[in-house]
């Protein structure tokens, strides 16, 4: 081998060693973006399902209302948990207005 061919072999092994140190630096970096990603993602999701669960609950307890007019049961197991039910009667042909309260 000669000396220049030696050379040329010597600069390219650096060059690639060089490359080698940025490609992992990059993927360490790109991996702690990854997992910051992650976590954003993770509280979003948290409080999605979070207002999901309210919205839900809010449904259950408007139909548990609606539910309380015709059944007496219902209406007492709402008050009895601290839910106070009125309702106001309408011009017939118009659905009872409920009003829950906590």
């Amino acid at each position: 081998m000669k000396a220049w061919q030696f050379q040329v072999s010597v600069i390219l092994t650096a060059l690639s060693l060089i490359l080698a140190i940025v490609v992992i630096k990059t993927g360490k970096t790109t991996q702690g973006l990854q997992i910051d990603l992650q976590r954003q993602q993770s509280e979003i999701n948290s409080g999605l399902l979070s207002q999901r669960g309210q919205q839900l609950g809010n449904s259950i307890l408007q139909d548990m209302a609606v539910a309380a007019a015709r059944d007496q049961q219902m209406h007492k197991l709402l008050g009895d948990n601290g839910y106070n039910i009125t309702f106001q009667q309408q011009p017939a042909g118009t659905p009872v207005k409920k009003q829950v309260t906590p």
